[in-house]
């Protein structure tokens, strides 16, 4: 596996995780932002592999490629009906809670077994490695759409931008 890309992807889960696991206003950008900056870096990334020498079974990557990117937004979906979406402050905050935690560490488990998986069904490593940020930007907007979702059905505005610098600046004084 490519080490910058994995560097990015753990980079990713982290920041997003820790931020989101003590709460924050809910800023549409940032809801929405992150995961296709993830689509695009992965989407780059993953056009980068000369497929011609690298995919020996082509339909095999596909397969399991696809198969990641179902298992990707499934698991975002899920991790979003976990999510606490609350108004606070006359907007809408969110925080993650141990179930979603749960569901994180439960989808870990499930990419580690796809990827055993693909390399049983011989699928080229170089590609699956290649489409990790792709499935990982999928699962952010699986999330994205429902907790979305479920702050507009909250009938409250969505927090402004900077209302996370705001929040914190408040928090410490």
């Amino acid at each position: 596996m490519n080490t910058t890309t994995l560097l990015i992807a753990v980079a990713a889960i982290v920041l997003l995780m820790a931020r989101r696991f003590a709460g924050e206003p809910l800023e549409a950008r940032r809801l929405i932002l992150p995961p296709v900056i993830l689509l695009i870096v992965g989407g780059y990334t993953l056009a980068q592999v000369d497929f011609a020498t690298a995919a020996t079974h082509p339909v095999i990557d596909g397969a399991v490629l696809a198969m990641g990117a179902i298992l990707a937004v499934a698991g975002g979906i899920v991790r979003g009906l976990t999510v606490r979406v609350f108004v606070q402050n006359g907007h809408v905050w969110y925080r993650y809670t141990l179930v979603t935690i749960g569901v994180w560490l439960t989808m870990a488990v499930l990419r580690v077994g796809q990827l055993f998986a693909g390399r049983a069904l011989h699928a080229d490593q170089a590609v699956l490695s290649a489409g990790l940020l792709v499935v990982l930007s999928l699962s952010f907007l699986g999330e994205a759409a429902i907790v979305g979702k479920r702050a507009i059905a909250t009938g409250a505005p969505f927090a402004p931008q900077g209302a996370r610098r705001a929040a914190r600046r408040s928090a410490r004084g």
